[in-house]
């Protein structure tokens, strides 16, 4: 696809077109990551990190009912 930038106050702004918009299921609020790579840029919308904390967290919940009490007597010494 390919899309042009158009001056927006002292930077630029690239258009998404909304068919674009409705596949990645973006809006106006939506944060966007971008990335540099290879002289290119890709831009894709921020996921929530929540489900990255929630899988750490329950990894963080199951170690510690395995090996708590282990990690708690060597802490103590």
């Amino acid at each position: 696809m390919a899309t042009k930038i158009h001056p927006y106050g002292g930077t630029y702004a690239m258009t998404i077109p909304a068919h674009v918009r409705k596949i990645l299921d973006i809006d106006e609020d939506t944060e966007l990551e971008i990335d540099i790579q290879d002289g290119g840029f890709f831009v894709k919308p921020v996921k929530e990190h929540q489900t990255f904390d929630d899988d750490f967290l329950k990894f963080l919940k199951e170690t510690d009912e395995k090996y708590g009490e282990t990690m708690r007597n060597l802490v103590d010494r």
